[in-house]
């Protein structure tokens, strides 16, 4: 296997980018290997290059085939095996940020296995995000056991290899994008309510009010937040607390950044006011939650 992961910035950093490199790799599995079940802060995209495997999403499974890639969304409950006669041979990229969610549905909409009109032009670009932090990898060079018999991780060492692995990222999912024709060429062309959470999904970390997208797309804020409701059964204020109230989860879990950081990372500006918010919504003090909530996320 080899294997590499960007440690450049931590997860709570990648997590407010609007997409950033988690890691990247490639395997031979062994008859029925088994990763999971776990649950991921990251988006995982593999694509299969030999062999079969089935994938398992909470209790949902669907087999995969040669030709396909399958996708293992952030945060669920996940795992993934190989089959015992014919075990894959596949290789992976897996990403975050704030927009990561909203790329990968015009890769899979609603579905976690796709077709791929040719698995090996996203091996070869996986082999170059391998050859930024692997000396040993050169174009042209083939992933094989013999070739590679041990495990290999590497990572990289200054913030060129950084940025070379992001934007080798955002290329090989704009590659994935134009495939399956899920753009949208002009913003203006996606309904409302969808404009209207993915301004939130990029601003939640700001000082934001509905106003500001009933200015940003030109409506009456009471519009807004009914097309919104309409769609999304809740209003968008009450979607804003949601994202600031999970982001918030992971600062706490993860870092031990004050209260006045955490509450600015996330759009509030009062600690104290933030503390009442956070209470309301989970029924915990953010000193209970980081007390009592371990950390879910691998």
């Amino acid at each position: 296997m080899l294997q590499n992961s960007d440690w450049f910035l931590n997860d709570v950093e990648k997590d407010t980018l609007d997409l950033a490199f988690h890691s990247s790799g490639i395997d031979q599995c062994v008859s029925e290997n088994l990763f999971g079940p776990r649950i991921r802060r990251y988006y995982l995209i593999h694509f299969v290059l030999e062999g079969y495997g089935v994938l398992q999403i909470e209790k949902q499974k669907y087999p995969v085939k040669p030709g396909q890639a399958f996708l293992i969304p952030a945060g669920v409950n996940a795992a993934y095996q190989a089959d015992f006669r014919h075990p894959w041979k596949y290789c992976w990229i897996g990403y975050q940020g704030t927009q990561a969610g909203y790329y990968t549905e015009l890769i899979f909409g609603k579905d976690y296995v796709t077709d791929i009109s040719d698995v090996t032009f996203y091996e070869k670009m996986i082999m170059k995000a391998l050859s930024v932090t692997d000396r040993r990898i050169h174009e042209g060079v083939k992933f094989t056991p013999e070739v590679f018999p041990l495990t290999f991780f590497s990572e990289p060492k200054n913030a060129s290899s950084h940025l070379m692995l992001n934007g080798l990222l955002k290329n090989l999912l704009a590659n994935l994008v134009s495939e399956f024709q899920r753009d949208q060429e002009d913003i203006s062309s996606v309904p409302y309510p969808e404009q209207i959470k993915a301004y939130i999904d990029r601003h939640y970390n700001e000082h934001m009010r509905i106003q500001d997208i009933a200015d940003y797309l030109h409506l009456n804020s009471h519009y807004v937040t009914a097309i919104f409701k309409q769609k999304y059964n809740k209003t968008p204020k009450h979607y804003l607390t949601e994202i600031r109230i999970e982001k918030a989860k992971t600062y706490l879990i993860d870092t031990d950044y004050s209260l006045q950081i955490i509450a600015n990372a996330v759009g509030l500006e009062n600690p104290f006011s933030f503390s009442r918010l956070f209470k309301s919504m989970t029924g915990f003090s953010p000193s209970e939650y980081k007390k009592v909530c371990p950390n879910w996320f691998e």
